[in-house]
């Protein structure tokens, strides 16, 4: 049992406690036990009784004075000392065991430990480059020497080095890696690639390993060789789900949705029907226009599975699309299973807002904190269909508490600020958590909108203009009524009624929620 759970056990039984030194002390001297017996004595001491430093200081030299040969002692002794930067006496004894343990990997350690806080770089550098002449493998050291080198900006002394070092050692993965680590803190994109090429090839199993030089590379953009490194290190794992789910992503990325789905089958044909992996096949046939076929693959997709509710948004939005009485039945369908999993309650409620029956959305969304009281996501989902019936008072009352426990949180501050702007209330402050929200955030199109629309109630259209349109660039294609709605207000204002009007018919066209629509027709009434 370690000495750290000892201790509370001994001062909550102080009897206990005392009887048991009483007895080990008696022990002791009846039987003449030797010093080393009594070196121990003292150092249990040191470890459970003593309380304040300088007891423990005590006790420890006392059983040095009994073992004087104890290196262990000594190092502890030494750690106490840098502990409490005790810097004159920790130098003292460290000076003493270097002496006499120049090899011991801890006790250079301790002394490295020293001159950093001495601030003596140069002196901690030469004991770690010693050490690692004959001890490159040990990571740790090499990578106190690396961070002791960035520390002082010495780029190009830690490159020396290492290189001094891989000529020792060629087949040494740790040496090639930190060389790419420096050429990445140089900006040498080139020689970081292959230094960091040549640690995996030295070491090409190590996941981490494959992890950092996936960032790195996609740093860099070059998503060619992540493939090749991500499909080289699946042929070895192929059971790793990380990895399939990485490489899923980059064929979206790159929308190469042929391979997506190429690779996708063949794992199905080695694997069995796995819902994961039905799910991407169904997201890549969407891409591809094949609606039908991943319809058809979202509902295999059983409902005991972590999948399902996945599966289910993916048919509502498709059923959204082309037959909205489809999509309510899908919703209606599903509610009577009558699910009690926080997914069920979310993507119901969110999914009740988007086809405007957001009274319903309220109810389930209720529903499920009942279940999972002050659960962030069902707050949100319940201040969303609060905002749908612009009930805002309501929303300001549910989300605003929120901002003290998630003031970074993007969302939670466009929501508190795009409520107090519907209000035309506190405006300045509205505007300081939109822009706090935009700065989290930089292209989020709908906290764009939130700031359009506040610049149009402080009359600063030109600003107001600015963000809607930049908003409906990152809708990417995307067509939002909202927004085309507010950026239609903004153009009327400015006295550009053609504008105006082409975008309230838009708007008109897209709109789902009645109260929405019935302003926007009122605008469209207006145009010629």
């Amino acid at each position: 049992m370690p000495l750290s759970i000892l201790k509370p056990l001994y001062i909550r039984n102080k009897l206990l406690y005392f009887l048991i030194l009483v007895l080990f002390s008696a022990s002791i001297h009846k039987a003449h036990a030797s010093n080393m017996e009594e070196a121990y004595f003292y150092f249990l001491l040191s470890q459970i009784v003593a309380e304040k430093p300088e007891d423990v200081e005590f006790y420890l030299k006392r059983a040095i004075e009994k073992d004087k040969k104890s290196l262990f002692l000594k190092k502890t002794l030494l750690t106490l000392y840098l502990q409490q930067s005790n810097i004159s006496a920790a130098e003292k004894l460290g000076k003493e065991l270097i002496q006499k343990s120049p090899e011991d990997r801890e006790v250079i350690l301790l002394l490295v430990r020293l001159y950093l806080l001495q601030k003596r770089p140069s002196n901690a550098v030469t004991l770690l480059e010693k050490f690692l002449t004959k001890n490159t493998k040990d990571e740790q050291f090499l990578s106190i020497l690396i961070s002791i080198y960035l520390q002082e900006k010495e780029l190009d002394k830690a490159l020396a080095k290492l290189e001094q070092l891989e000529k020792l050692h060629p087949n040494n993965y740790i040496i090639s890696l930190y060389k790419a680590r420096i050429f990445r803190e140089k900006g040498d994109i080139a020689s970081a690639k292959k230094s960091y090429l040549r640690s995996l090839e030295l070491e090409p199993s190590n996941r981490a390993l494959v992890i950092e030089l996936i960032k790195f590379l996609e740093g860099a953009r070059d998503y060619k060789e992540i493939e090749r490194i991500v499909l080289n290190y699946l042929s070895q794992n192929p059971k790793d789900r990380d990895f399939l789910r990485l490489l899923f992503g980059i064929y979206f990325e790159q929308k190469d949705y042929d391979k997506s789905e190429k690779m996708i089958r063949e794992y199905l044909e080695k694997e069995g029907n796995q819902p994961e992996l039905i799910f991407y096949l169904g997201l890549t046939l969407e891409q591809k226009n094949r609606q039908n076929e991943a319809i058809s693959l979202y509902e295999s997709i059983p409902v005991d599975s972590p999948w399902y509710f996945e599966a289910q948004r993916r048919l509502f939005e498709l059923f959204r699309k082309k037959d909205l009485k489809k999509a309510k039945d899908l919703l209606n369908s599903i509610r009577e299973k009558k699910f009690k999993e926080k997914s069920f309650f979310l993507f119901l409620a969110h999914s009740l807002e988007k086809i405007d029956q957001c009274e319903e959305g309220v109810h389930v969304a209720k529903e499920g904190l009942i279940l999972f009281p002050e659960d962030v996501d069902l707050t949100l989902a319940l201040a969303t269909n609060y905002a749908c019936l612009e009930d805002y008072e309501r929303v300001l009352e549910m989300v605003e508490p929120l901002l003290k426990a998630y003031p970074q949180d993007a969302y939670i501050l466009n929501f508190v600020g795009y409520s107090l702007v519907e209000l035309n209330r506190d405006l300045e402050r509205a505007e300081a958590l939109l822009i706090k929200a935009n700065q989290l955030k930089p292209e989020d199109p709908y906290i764009e909108d939130s700031l359009g629309w506040l610049y149009y109630k402080k009359s600063q259209l030109e600003k107001a203009k600015f963000y809607l349109e930049k908003a409906l660039m990152n809708l990417k294609g995307e067509e939002e009524p909202v927004i085309l709605d507010h950026l239609g207000d903004v153009n009327l204002k400015l006295g550009n009624l053609s504008s105006a009007c082409d975008l309230y018919k838009k708007a008109l066209e897209k709109s789902i929620h009645h109260r929405e629509r019935k302003k926007i027709e009122e605008k469209v009434k207006l145009c010629p």
